[in-house]
Order: structure tokens, then C-alpha cells, then sequence
């Protein structure tokens, strides 16, 4: 199947090669399509048409699978035509499909044959959802040439006719038979001689015997996969370690590698994730689970760079590693292999404040606008948010788009700061279908632990009343025990205007689950004061923080809060400057921040 590109799509896609989803499903015509009536089915259109199908249709009735395909289901079959038959007979010295057993030819079909209709408007860039009956996935792409685009099945077949459609499924025509994975990971890494130090690392974590298995022994499907992603022989040498010896004896501190416990089991634990994923699913999750509990290797594409543990802690930037393409997306019979560039491990952290400024997104910072007083700027842009970091309820028509802006400075007309002087102003109600019922926020890294939640607003007479969540729809959900009602101002703690100003007003304001994240015109850092005022009018009291609750973080990851609205059916404004995630034996009540960006601790 080819389809015509113009120039600028073509320099695009090459740039991001294999890795992006395939923007050329936004070309309409598809060449060599063809549609048949219902009632032939999958064996009968290949019998109709004996130039093309003549052969695959020998393997069909030899292996006795013809009139499986025959009857009525839904089925989609990558069926090779005869010259990629042929060339498939040759390699293998054979001259004709009666010198193969009914036996191996079944297994051929089983691999070309999906249990669903899967048309090319379904192809991702990577493997395909749907699992073949032979009990391995298939991987599509696209490769150019002089300005054509093809389909190509496993890196080896071009899809040479697309989307006929039969009685009971969809048949895609390919130039070559598609071979299955016959070793595991366990043995195919042993058999690369890049990988000697790590395959020794295998063997002495026992994680050798957990990645050399075949399928057929693990009844439940979703377990049957594997993903490693290891280091080359030359990269763990440039990391200092010049043998598995060097390695054993830096890492193995218990004196028995396959304990968990043991710092080289953990390694080894850390390059290994659950389930089948290509580079494509790679960059389209923000990390991969790890066989190490709680542990997570953080992924992002950057350009055509495919990064792992490439983050921003706490401001400080940790440069990660890159995953070689040239030897990745290996495809094994029960998972895939990546490699990295270089040596990577565990990262030891300890739970630290993260004071989230939600300003702070890398899109939000790319904007000509970011934090420039007076603007103004639309996130949700021709139906779609421009931000990642931000998710609305999908289930809403007409949702008012969630805006971010930046006051005046260096206070606004009501007494107002803002730490950065920004904010992000979102429409939520209950019962007016042009605003969201839910919206959802992406964290920093959090390192597991326990925290306390401040959210951290701006008072609207007219806010929402939210219930807070993390990870809501995962196993990792949590609900937050307290509602967050965007209408109340610090005067909801108990602190009146007249005690706002005493020592002890900060200590009931946290009795009563709420505080100052603002540094007042009484805080002082490097001579400078801050500017939020103190026990003037009611100003002091606009900007609170409110506690959520607590959240135990499992996972060392970036996770996602959901303020789902509980009341509101005006123009329910809900304006958030931060959200603080505290360790809960830390202090609550400092720092504080400033419209001028400077952080005040405590004195």
C-alpha cells in the first residue's frame, strides 16, 4: 500500500523514523484497495485468485487451516503471494510447500493471522495490539522511498495490497513470509557477543532462567512478555567496570546476588520491564515499570533521541542515557531487547518537598508568554491542550479552555501575588456542559514516601467545591479525605484580620488544615521582604493553601491529581498558582514564595 507525501511530511516523518505514530493516516486515498462481496471469505478470495495465492493457499490446505479461515469469524491475514513464497521455499532449500510438514506449516499460518479485523487506519507505529494466533506480536512501520510511503510488517515485509476485505476479515498482501522469534531473551542476549558481562550478570541473579521460557508455559498472555534494556560490554567498561568480576564486587554487598536485597540484583531488576515494549510504546508512556518494587525508569523523546532518566529534581537536571536504535526493538519469543548507550542504575533518593509551581510545564515555558505580565494564553488550541502535563474530562462538549496567565506585577488591583506571578485559571461545574467535571495535573518526580498535599489557590467567590485524587482510575488510587473549596480564604482557619499578623496565627492556620505559602511583607531574605501583606483589609488572607490530605507514593515517578468538581453550576472559576507535596514529618509551613520568584525559609 503506498500513498503520496509532500515534501514537508516526508522531511518530518524521516526525521522521527520509526519512532512517531503514523501521521500519514491523515491522507485519505489509499492505492490498491480493494473490497469484496460478503460472501467470500478469507479461503475462498485467496482460491479465486490463484496468480497471486496459489501457493500460501497449499500451505493453507496442507496445514489444514483452510477451512478455519473458511468459516465465519473476524480474522486478519498478512498473506504472502507466491513470489515471496518462493523466496521463502529457497532459503530454506526447499522447491515446493510438500517438502514441509503440516506440522511447521500451521505454525507459518498461525503467524500471519490475527483473531480480529485490523485495517491499516489501526496500525501504530510499533507492534500492533492485537497478538497473532501464533502467541507473538507483529510490528509495523513505514519506510520512503523517492516520496512513496509503504507499510512494512517486522522490518523485512512491504505491504503490497491493503484492506480487502472478505466475509469474514481483512487480508493485507506482502512480499515476504513473515518468520517468527524462535529464541527467548535469555538466549538470544548470550548469543550476542556484545552482551557478555551482562549475560554473566543474568546468571548470577538467576534472572537468566526467568527470561529463558516459552510461552506456551504461562497460560496467562499478559505475562507472557518481557522488556530488557541493557548495557553493551563496552558500555558498562566506560562506566569503570572492566569485567562481571569488577561489577559483582562493586555492586554484590550481601554475598548472595539473587537476593532483592542485593544491590546487583537490583540492577539487573532495574533493565527489566513487564510486558512487550517497542520504542514506540517507550515514548508514548512518560516511564517503564521495572521488576525492581517501586522503581520506574523515566523515558522521553528528544528530537530523534529516545532518553532514559533524563529528569529535572527538585531544579537540579540529571542527564540520562540514550538508547541505541541500531540495536533495539529486537523482537524474541518472549519479548523484546533494547540497549542503552550507557551504564545506568538505580537512583537513590530520599522523599523531598516538591513545591510545584504549575507554570513550571516545558510547554508552558517554550511560550513567548511565559510569565510575561499581562498575558493571557489559550491552553486549549483547535480542540487539543498544548500542554502534556494537563488532562481534561474527555466526556465534556464544548469545555471552556483552562487558561494560563500572569497578573500585573507586581501585585494586582485586589492586593494579589502570585508565586511567579502566574496562575492557571480552570472552568469547573457540574452541571454546564461547556466547562470540565474533572481536571488532571502531572506532577514532578515524587520519590516514594508519604506526603501531605497543599493546594495552593487563589479565593473566587464563585470557585468549585473539589474532591482530590492521585492516579484516579489505576491500582496506585488514592482520594484525598479533604474537599477543597475554592471559595474560602485563610479567615476559614479561624485567624481573624486583627490576629493575623501574631506568631501564632501561622500554628492555627495548620491546626485547622490550611496556610500561608506566600512570603508576607514580615518575611525577610537577604534584606528583602516579601510581598504578600499581613493584616491589611482582607488582602492578607486571598491567597491560602488548603490541605488535601496525605498521599503514600508508591512508585519514585511523575504521577497525576485529579480535582473532580463536587458543586458548582456558575462560572466557576478555579484558579491554582501550586500544589505543595510535603514529606509529613517535614515542616508544613515553610518556604514560602514570591511573585519575584526568591523562596524565603524558614528563619
Amino acid at each position: 500500500m503506498k500513498k503520496k507525501l509532500n515534501k514537508n511530511k516526508l522531511a518530518s516523518l524521516v526525521a522521527l523514523g520509526a519512532l512517531m505514530l503514523f501521521v500519514i493516516h491523515s491522507c485519505k486515498k489509499e492505492i490498491y484497495t480493494q473490497t469484496t462481496t460478503d460472501d467470500v471469505n478469507i479461503t475462498g478470495y485467496l482460491e479465486k485468485y490463484p496468480e497471486q495465492f496459489s501457493l500460501f493457499t497449499q500451505i493453507l490446505q496442507r496445514s489444514k487451516t483452510d477451512g478455519y479461515l473458511g468459516a465465519y469469524g473476524k480474522y486478519t491475514m498478512f498473506t504472502p503471494n507466491n513470489e515471496a513464497v518462493i523466496a521463502w521455499l529457497k532459503a530454506l532449500n526447499k522447491t515446493s510447500v510438500e517438502q514441509m510438514t503440516p506440522a511447521e506449516l500451521k505454525d507459518v499460518v498461525r503467524f500471519h493471522v490475527l483473531s480480529d479485523t485490523v485495517a491499516t487506519n489501526k496500525f501504530t507505529d510499533g507492534k500492533l495490539t492485537q497478538i497473532t494466533l501464533f502467541g507473538q506480536y507483529l510490528q509495523t512501520g513505514v519506510v520512503f522511498k523517492n516520496g512513496v510511503s509503504s507499510y512494512v510488517v517486522n522490518k523485512l515485509a512491504t505491504i503490497v495490497q491493503s484492506n480487502v476485505r472478505t466475509g469474514n476479515g481483512i487480508i493485507h498482501v506482502i512480499d515476504r513470509v513473515l518468520i517468527p522469534s524462535t529464541k527467548t531473551l535469555a538466549v538470544t542476549i548470550e548469543g550476542n557477543a556484545r552482551y557478555s558481562i551482562f549475560t554473566e550478570a543474568l546468571k548470577a541473579t538467576g534472572f537468566y532462567d526467568s527470561l529463558n521460557y516459552a510461552q506456551a508455559i504461562v497460560p496467562d498472555t499478559t505475562r507472557r512478555f518481557q522488556t530488557v534494556v541493557l548495557e553493551s560490554d563496552s558500555a558498562i567498561r566506560a562506566a569503570g567496570f572492566a569485567n562481571f568480576a569488577a561489577l559483582r564486587d562493586r555492586l554484590s554487598k550481601t554475598g548472595n546476588p539473587r537476593s532483592p536485597t542485593d544491590s546487583l540484583w537490583m540492577y539487573v531488576a532495574y533493565h527489566i520491564s513487564p510486558g512487550a515494549s517497542y520504542l514506540p510504546d517507550i515514548i508514548s508512556t512518560p516511564s517503564l515499570s521495572t521488576l525492581v518494587p517501586g522503581e520506574i525508569v523515566t523515558t522521553k523523546l528528544v528530537g530523534t533521541k529516545v532518553l532514559l532518566n533524563d529528569d529535572e529534581f527538585n531544579g537540579v537536571i540529571e542527564p540520562g542515557v540514550e538508547v541505541n536504535r541500531l540495536f533495539s526493538d529486537f523482537t524474541t519469543s518472549n519479548g523484546v531487547l533494547h540497549e542503552s548507550k550507557s551504564f545506568y542504575k538505580i537512583k537513590p533518593r530520599v522523599p523531598t518537598g516538591v513545591f510545584f509551581d504549575i507554570g513550571d510545564q516545558p510547554e508552558l515555558k517554550a511560550l513567548s508568554a511565559w510569565r510575561i505580565p499581562g498575558q493571557f494564553v489559550t491552553l486549549l488550541q483547535n480542540g487539543k491542550l498544548i500542554t502534556a502535563g494537563i488532562r481534561l474530562d474527555a466526556y465534556r462538549s464544548g469545555t471552556i479552555s483552562p487558561v494560563y496567565t500572569t497578573p500585573p506585577l507586581p501585585i494586582d488591583g485586589s492586593g494579589r501575588s502570585y508565586a511567579n506571578r502566574d496562575l492557571i485559571q480552570f472552568n469547573m461545574t457540574t452541571s454546564n456542559t461547556a466547562r470540565s467535571i474533572w481536571i488532571e495535573i502531572r506532577t514532578p518526580m515524587l520519590v516514594k514516601g508519604k506526603y501531605k498535599v497543599w493546594i495552593c489557590y487563589t479565593v473566587n467567590g464563585n470557585g468549585p467545591l473539589s474532591q482530590l485524587g492521585m492516579d484516579v482510575g489505576t491500582p496506585q488510587e488514592q482520594l484525598l479525605p479533604n474537599l477543597v473549596d475554592f471559595t474560602q480564604n485563610l479567615t476559614s482557619s479561624g485567624v481573624v484580620t486583627a490576629n493575623a499578623a501574631l506568631p501564632s496565627a501561622d500554628g492555627l492556620m495548620l491546626t485547622n488544615g490550611f496556610k500561608r505559602y506566600l512570603a508576607t511583607t514580615a518575611d525577610i531574605r537577604d534584606g528583602v521582604p516579601g510581598l504578600q501583606p499581613v493584616s491589611i483589609n482582607n488582602q492578607w488572607s486571598n491567597m491560602p493553601a488548603k490541605l488535601a490530605g496525605v498521599v503514600d507514593v508508591k512508585t519514585t515517578d511523575k504521577h497525576w491529581i485529579r480535582f473532580t468538581t463536587l458543586r458548582g453550576n456558575q462560572s466557576n472559576n478555579m484558579n491554582i498558582d501550586m500544589i505543595h507535596f510535603i514529606p509529613i514529618d517535614d515542616d508544613q509551613n515553610y518556604p514560602r514564595f514570591s511573585p519575584n520568584g526568591l523562596i524565603y525559609k524558614k528563619p
